[in-house]
């Protein structure tokens, strides 16, 4: 683009904290971006996106250093003029307490093209992180909400007698630290000091923690809260859940699996609104050819009375040699197929396959014992596994007087340690998922000393992998009733949800 065009500024909101909650327009915007003005709490997570801007933290913090609102809409106006495409990234929502309107103000006077992109506020969003509703017809049918700062830039004072008095909840937003002139205010305007009220500091984040009294008692309950606070006020903190995330918000949790198989366990651990930390701990890699393609010949050739199948990335492997050699589903049709477990059936099924033995237990242990019901004797089974597996099964199939050709489809391997998950894993994590024992040697391996394993709990998708994880000198904490994703996301849920409060004092009101 020529110099001087001028390009659209996007005010966005970045939400409450929690970069999850930002909009997919705000996530657009930030990924197209070629400079970011962004506020002082903004996740990092969020500037990550924006991948090829320039980040200008532009941030006030009271009573430190801070970029003037003329220095920043000087920047706007400057950045946008030069052709840059600007996005001027806000906590919460712009609108709401967030100088967004004047910003908006200023570039139509320059006339500086802008779209406006709203986000999450704090408003509402701090007190439904510990299970506050700010309205419910059960307690409150309006909410009122107000900034602490009065008369901050010129606003017009606050008529508190009318805040007292409308009724409903009240919002106190970025009043923390003169929040007991605003208890005696409102109280003066007869809002009784035994309203129930909560104080939740830096909502939506790791850092989160919330303080429950009456309103007279709440600035002493809390007294080491720093801001950013957001007061919650009126009969509606009294119908709070705060179960739906009081013990796990914040709580720190290590993902370790292969980068390419994180998505579905970390879906389900966001859940519970917990900080994830990603670390891969193992990588899969293709096993020789020649042997698989071989074992592929034979098998469309119905060589095989049975073909096991022991893990996801074996499915998925064996179909890509099934593909190499124009192969599909039909290629099974007179052979039986066993899968160690749902998992790995759900992953035949995809590819439209229905395993003819799962086990109950899905253990490799467990495929013996099912298989070995039956007569072997004289049976051909392929078993196509990863290279370094168990051999428990191929003995025992043996034993049972079938012929077995052990497939080696995929090798696991240790990948190349990820040096800021390793950093966040040195800060402390409350508990660490396993998958597999090969997860556990690599977790191991990558740490290599710079923490010790029995400091760490883990949490463990089944008993083998629990085994692994012990003689490592991990802790097991926990170890999934069924051994799936499922399971094992729940049992993290469990063990976390055991755990006391984190940085949380509870004071329970009348």
């Amino acid at each position: 683009m020529a110099a001087g065009d001028v390009r659209t500024v996007f005010i966005v909101g970045a939400g409450p904290g929690d970069p999850r909650l930002v909009t997919m327009a705000g996530a657009e915007a930030l990924q197209s971006a070629d400079v970011v003005l962004h506020d002082r709490l903004v996740s990092p997570v969020l500037l990550r996106l924006a991948t090829d801007a320039d980040l200008i933290d532009v941030g006030k913090s009271p009573g430190g250093e801070s970029t003037t609102q003329e220095e920043i809409i000087e920047m706007m106006i400057d950045h946008s003029r030069r052709g840059r495409r600007v996005v001027r990234l806000k906590g919460g929502d712009p609108f709401v307490f967030g100088r967004g309107g004047e910003e908006a103000s200023a570039l139509a006077a320059a006339g500086i093209p802008m779209q406006i992109v709203p986000g999450v506020s704090s408003a509402s969003a701090a007190a439904s992180a510990v299970g506050i509703a700010v309205t419910d017809r059960r307690a409150a049918s309006a909410v009122t909400v107000v900034t602490g700062s009065e008369g901050d830039g010129g606003a017009p004072p606050i008529d508190w007698d009318a805040v007292a008095s409308v009724g409903g909840t009240i919002v106190v937003m970025m009043g923390w630290r003169n929040f007991g002139e605003i208890v005696e205010r409102l109280t003066d305007a007869g809002l009784s000091p035994a309203t129930p009220a909560a104080a939740i500091e830096q909502g939506w984040t790791g850092s989160q923690r919330a303080v429950f009294a009456p309103l007279q008692e709440l600035q002493e309950q809390a007294a080491g809260m720093q801001p950013p606070v957001t007061v919650v006020i009126g009969e509606t903190v009294k119908l709070a859940i705060p179960e739906l995330s009081w013990t796990i918000m914040g709580r720190r949790i290590l993902v370790t699996r292969a980068r390419a198989q994180l998505a579905p366990l970390v879906e389900r651990l966001r859940a519970f609104n917990a900080e994830l930390i990603a670390l891969p701990t193992i990588e899969i890699l293709p096993a020789d050819q020649v042997p698989i393609d071989e074992a592929v010949d034979r098998l469309a050739e119905g060589a095989y009375e049975i073909v096991c199948l022991t893990s996801v990335n074996g499915v998925q492997q064996l179909w890509r040699a099934l593909r190499r050699h124009s192969l599909d589903a039909r290629v099974f049709s007179d052979t039986q197929i066993a899968a160690i477990g749902s998992e790995t059936a759900r992953s035949l099924d995809e590819h439209g396959i229905r395993p003819d033995l799962v086990p109950d237990s899905f253990t490799t242990a467990a495929l013996a014992d099912v298989l070995t019901r039956e007569d072997l004797r004289g049976q051909r089974i392929l078993l196509a596994r990863a290279a370094r597996g168990n051999p428990l099964l191929g003995e025992r199939l043996r034993e049972a007087g079938a012929e077995v050709d052990d497939l080696p489809l995929y090798d696991v391997v240790t990948p190349p340690a990820d040096p800021e998950a390793l950093r966040e894993l040195e800060q402390g994590v409350d508990v660490v998922t396993l998958t597999s024992p090969s997860t556990a040697e690599g977790l191991a391996e990558l740490v290599n000393g710079r923490i010790d394993l029995d400091s760490l709990q883990a949490v463990c998708i089944g008993p083998v992998t629990a085994e692994a994880a012990g003689k490592l000198g991990l802790r097991v904490a926990g170890v999934a009733e069924r051994h799936t994703i499922e399971g094992l996301a729940q049992a993290v849920g469990r063990y976390l949800s055991s755990l006391p409060p984190l940085k949380a004092t509870r004071t329970e009101v009348p």
